[in-house]
C-alpha cells in the first residue's frame, strides 16, 4: 500500500508586533528610523481579525521581534554612534529599544508623542500602562516628559491629528542638542512621517531596518 500522506503543517506561531524607528543623521539633522513588527496583535490580526487591535491592551513583542532586535543591535555598525534615543512608552517598543541598546548605555527618553497611530478609540492595543508600572519594568528610560497615565480620547485619532504628534516630536527634536538621535517608534507613526503613508499588514516597512531621515 501507498505510503501515509505527511501530517500537516503546524499553525503559525503567535508572533507579536513591536516597531521602532531609529534617528540617525550622518550630517546636519537627519533622521533614521528603524522598524520591526513582531508584536502580538500583528500576528493574532490573521487569525481573529480587527479584534486583536480592541481586545489586546497594550500588546508585547514576541520571540521572533528579540530575535530581529538582537540581530539589528549585532549588526548595526552606526549604533555606537546614537547620542539619545527617544521611544514610545508601549510596551513593545521599549521591548525592542531595550534589546536593542541594552549593551550601549545610550540616553532614553519616552515620549506619548510616538506612540501608535491611531490613538484613541477602540483600538487599545496601543494604549500604554500607567509610568507608574513602566518605570518597575524599565528603570532606566526617563519618563519625566510623560504622565502617569496616558490622554485616551473616546474617539479615534485621525490622520490630522496624528500629523500634530509628528510636529511635536520634530519640535522636540529641534531642541535637543544630541545629532545623533535613534526613534523607536511604530509602523503607520514612521510610514506617515517619512512617506506620507499609513502603513498596514499587507504593505509593511521593512523589520528592523535603519531608515534615515532628514529633518
Amino acid at each position: 500500500p501507498p505510503p501515509p500522506p505527511p501530517p500537516p503543517p503546524p499553525p503559525p506561531p503567535f508572533f507579536l508586533q513591536a516597531e521602532e524607528a531609529i534617528r540617525d543623521p550622518l550630517w546636519s539633522r537627519g533622521l533614521g528610523d528603524v522598524y520591526k513588527r513582531q508584536a502580538l496583535h500583528n500576528v493574532l490580526f490573521y487569525h481573529i481579525g480587527t479584534k486583536a487591535y480592541t481586545e489586546y491592551n497594550d500588546t508585547p513583542l514576541l520571540h521572533e521581534g528579540y530575535l530581529q532586535a538582537n540581530k539589528l543591535r549585532d549588526t548595526w555598525e552606526d549604533i555606537k554612534n546614537i547620542e539619545l534615543v527617544l521611544v514610545s512608552p508601549c510596551l513593545r517598543t521599549l521591548q525592542t529599544c531595550s534589546n536593542i541598546f541594552d549593551k550601549v548605555g545610550t540616553k532614553t527618553i519616552a515620549l506619548d508623542c510616538l506612540i501608535e497611530y491611531p490613538m484613541g478609540g477602540d483600538e487599545i492595543c496601543n494604549k500604554r500602562k500607567d509610568k507608574s508600572l513602566l518605570l518597575s519594568n524599565f528603570p532606566w528610560v526617563d519618563y519625566s516628559n510623560i504622565n502617569d497615565k496616558v490622554e485616551w480620547p473616546q474617539h479615534s485619532e485621525t490622520v490630522e491629528e496624528l500629523e500634530k504628534r509628528i510636529e511635536l516630536l520634530k519640535e522636540y527634536i529641534k531642541i535637543r542638542p544630541e545629532k545623533h538621535i535613534a526613534i523607536v517608534s511604530h509602523s503607520s507613526y514612521i510610514g506617515q512621517m517619512i512617506f506620507k503613508k499609513i502603513e498596514d499588514e499587507e504593505n509593511e516597512l521593512k523589520h528592523c531596518h535603519p531608515y534615515l531621515y532628514k529633518l
